[in-house]
């Protein structure tokens, strides 16, 4: 655990992540990735068909795999400090569900305009390492209030971004789901 203002924490944790290399992707994902690429060199503008690529491959980025908003947090091992904290204390897992969001650190609007001002050099590995370099981070909806409210909502480079939003982050050891599983165990006296 640490807090998101020290760079160098902040740089290795993003880094532990980078095991799916593009070269090991399933096509479909590749495709995806292809359609992207494409679209940024035609200067697209964002639309539904290219967010929504780009949430599917984040996901993919994130927790190896598509799913729904509560499937992606009961398996991100990237949570907020105070995302855990009510992790603990939640009756049920879709309370914390519910008072959560997986938020992108590095914006789905920056990244397409970083895509689109670079498309004519970017490769394929460079456009999926975008989405491994910024994995998704499980929040508090109050957090994310507060990136808005700051104005950060898309802007910034992610440490400027949770550093001035007063987020530390976690990485864990185990999903969500798993440790609000544990702490739900009933003790055993012997």
């Amino acid at each position: 655990m640490f807090a998101s203002k020290d760079h160098l924490a902040y740089s290795n944790y993003f880094s532990s992540i980078k095991s799916m290399e593009y070269r090991k992707l399933d096509d479909h994902l590749k495709r995806r990735v292809i359609f992207l690429l494409n679209e940024a060199k035609l200067n697209s503008p964002r639309d539904q068909a290219i967010t929504f690529v780009m949430r599917v491959l984040s996901n993919h980025a994130s927790v190896k795999f598509d799913g729904d908003s509560l499937r992606i947090k009961e398996n991100n091992l990237r949570v907020s400090e105070a995302a855990l904290q009510e992790l603990y204390k939640a009756e049920k897992f879709e309370d914390w569900g519910k008072i959560t969001i997986n938020e992108h650190p590095h914006p789905l609007k920056v990244t397409w305009e970083w895509m689109k001002a670079n498309a004519s050099t970017l490769t394929e590995e460079q456009v999926w390492g975008e989405f491994i370099n910024y994995p998704m981070v499980t929040v508090l909806r109050s957090e994310d209030v507060q990136l808005n409210r700051l104005g950060l909502r898309a802007h910034g480079n992610s440490e400027e971004r949770y550093s001035q939003a007063g987020i530390s982050l976690s990485l864990l050891d185990k999903p969500p789901k798993l440790i609000w599983k544990a702490k739900c165990l009933p003790t055993r006296t012997p």
